[in-house]
């Protein structure tokens, strides 16, 4: 009988130890390594962390982060802020955690964001719900996350309405090492989205998936994205459809990405569709930069609007773009159009001293590169009519004819395949060109003369 009431009691004290003295500890290690956690949050250049407090309590701690986009990532001053708010049960136990664990934990966390505070200008109706991230840690320090964004949809106004949203819901996994510090796999399923702006334009995608995995060096290089259709349509004529998109990344050595992309069709606003193959390699270059590009480009003007000409081009964004000893290499692009393939490569090198350019001209006398382009005849003369515009004196085909023929003249284009298609070759380094195998003494007025034809595009 005292054998029976001594296990019991040494059973009652390990229960104890367990649910009340054990969160106290787990609790203080959390506090302990919080700091250092969050600081991996921030990335230089385009996400500041503003605040972050940590309130430790005996079973429950709570968390707050606050973090502010900068940077590219930044439209409009005063930048706006997203907050995450934590709950944190602790372990082993974890009694009060939404959804108790059956084995023992270190901790159980629940986050809640509100995205709608990156627009603060904006006013959502109804409000759609917060991202929701559940993620239990393991004692030994690993640990699984679950997100998901409620689909719903809802319009959005300022001082009028400007769009209508529809959206499922989205939702992803996250697998990490908390006490390393380290993202060991994630992944995003979005099956399909639709915002219709009031004035006119339309973007939607369908059936969007995202899956990454860190290389050797611990990075999230190895990553694969697809997606059965996008749409981006401005309302005004001028829409680009991509339908079984494929892309994948991998870390060949490191600092090095190569990349690999198949878009079964592809329409652009001209109409001109096909398929489209790419294969490509990176060193140096950020990726955040060229994900904020569409935007900013749209924002200076696009094509039409004369973006080639900003100054804000060259000065602030390029940099970011192109880092000093970053390089380039498209080994292989081809879209196949029915009016014949367009294929190009290209490779560019950034010197350790590049410096922000005033002009195109000024960027590319700075720059180390190779550029081969082949065209087909019908879309070489369909590019040249739109430069033309209206304003050409001749009728339009006699106006492409002499157009064309001009650079042939001066060895701009070659014609090859009897005239079907026509190729280029441009090498450029120390501040000369050289095309099609010719010195080119006044390649400066040449980039003028592209850079004024372009808004034709």
């Amino acid at each position: 009988m005292r054998r029976l009431i001594r296990t019991l009691l040494w059973g009652l004290a390990a229960l104890t130890l367990l649910g009340v003295a054990a969160p106290y500890g787990v609790g203080w290690l959390l506090a302990a390594r919080f700091d250092a956690v969050v600081a991996h949050l921030a990335v230089p250049g385009y996400l500041q962390v503003v605040r972050r407090t940590f309130d430790r309590g005996w079973f429950v701690s709570h968390a707050t982060v606050v973090l502010r986009p900068i940077g590219p990532l930044c439209h409009a001053q005063p930048c706006p802020v997203i907050a995450l708010a934590s709950r944190i049960d602790h372990g082993p136990l974890a009694w009060g955690a939404a959804s108790v664990s059956r084995m023992p934990v270190l901790a159980m966390v629940r986050t809640h964001a509100d995205l709608t505070s990156l627009w603060p200008h904006y006013v959502f109706s109804p409000a759609p719900g917060p991202l929701t991230v559940t993620s239990r840690i393991r004692l030994d320090g690993r640990g699984r996350a679950h997100l998901s964004l409620k689909g719903m949809t809802f319009s959005v106004a300022r001082r009028k309405p400007v769009a209508q949203v529809e959206t499922a819901t989205v939702s992803g996994a996250l697998q990490f090492g908390w006490l390393a510090r380290r993202i060991h796999g994630v992944s995003l399923d979005w099956p399909s989205f639709s915002l219709v702006r009031q004035s006119a334009g339309h973007i939607a995608w369908r059936h969007l998936h995202f899956q990454a995995h860190p290389a050797p060096g611990g990075e999230l290089a190895n990553s694969r994205f697809t997606a059965d259709s996008i749409t981006l349509d401005n309302g005004h004529g001028h829409a680009t459809r991509l339908s079984h998109l494929k892309l994948a990344t991998r870390r060949p050595a490191p600092g090095t990405t190569a990349v690999s992309l198949h878009i079964g069709k592809l329409v652009l606003p001209d109409s001109t569709q096909g398929t489209v193959t790419l294969h490509a390699r990176q060193h140096g270059l950020h990726p955040l930069a060229w994900a904020a590009l569409p935007d900013r480009w749209r924002r200076l003007g696009g094509w039409s609007g004369g973006a080639l000409d900003a100054p804000e081009l060259y000065h602030d964004i390029l940099p970011g773009l192109l880092p000093p000893g970053s390089q380039v290499q498209v080994g292989r692009f081809e879209l196949a159009t029915r009016d014949g393939a367009i294929r190009a490569g290209a490779h560019i090198q950034v010197p350790q001293d590049f410096k922000p350019p005033r002009d195109a001209a000024a960027a590319l006398s700075q720059l180390q590169a190779q550029l081969r382009l082949s065209l087909p005849r019908p879309i070489l003369r369909r590019l040249l009519g739109r430069t033309l515009g209206a304003t050409a004196g001749a009728p339009p085909e006699a106006a492409i004819d002499a157009r064309v023929q001009a650079l042939v003249a001066r060895d701009l284009i070659v014609p090859s395949d009897d005239g079907q298609r026509y190729r280029m070759r441009l090498v450029l380094g120390d501040g000369r060109m050289r095309i099609n195998g010719r010195n080119r003494p006044q390649w400066r007025a040449l980039v003028g003369q592209f850079v004024a034809a372009a808004q034709g595009l």
